[in-house]
């Protein structure tokens, strides 16, 4: 996936603010797409200027005025081209940075490494748990845009997001045994 499309598909949904999309990004998919406010601003700005989607400053009751965002009819061909062509190879979960660590771990040994772990296993719990909040927001913003029909597809991602996440938590308690044991022979 691409930002611009996962933008594109998120305002399919109803015109939103910068600050909604990162919100968005957060309570529901941020596990297993991620971005940063300042990618997303400046996604938003090459699609507006592409006509993909159009922005209008609104007042706010909040504060100062904010910049909307709303797809156009050209945004809505553009997502669904993309939606139909998907590529021949999707090279999704090809970069992991821990596991480079751990490649490289005999720098450290299995001591400092097995701590590493193990804080990688409470993120991967957490991560979990924050799986089983998802759902409920999901629900909130497809009723707010009237498209509750979609949950079966967003329940798709979801379900495939608990399986590697319960995987991942798998690995940890497996590494986190073989370096206990390799420790203790070390020791012995």
């Amino acid at each position: 996936m691409s930002l611009p499309y996962g933008l594109l598909g998120l305002l399919n949904y109803f015109s939103m603010s910068g600050y909604d999309l990162k919100k968005i990004f957060n309570d529901s998919i941020n596990f297993f797409w991620a971005a940063e406010t300042s990618q997303i601003y400046r996604e938003l700005k090459s699609l507006e200027k592409k006509g993909d989607i159009q922005s209008k400053v609104k007042p706010s009751d909040k504060g100062p005025h904010k910049r909307v965002y709303g797809i156009t009819k050209q945004g809505k061909q553009s997502l669904a081209q993309w939606l139909e062509n998907p590529p021949e190879t999707i090279g999704e979960d090809q970069r992991n940075a821990f596991l480079v660590r751990v490649l490289h771990s005999s720098h450290i040994g299995f001591e400092k490494l097995h701590a590493q772990v193990e804080k990688r296993l409470m993120a991967y719990k957490r991560e979990l748990q924050q799986l089983d909040m998802v759902e409920q927001q999901l629900k909130e913003y497809l009723r707010l845009s009237g498209k509750e029909d979609n949950l079966p597809y967003w329940r798709i991602v979801l379900s495939r997001g608990r399986y590697v996440t319960k995987a991942n938590v798998k690995w940890a308690k497996e590494t986190m045994q073989f370096l206990k044991e390799n420790i203790e022979k070390g020791k012995a």
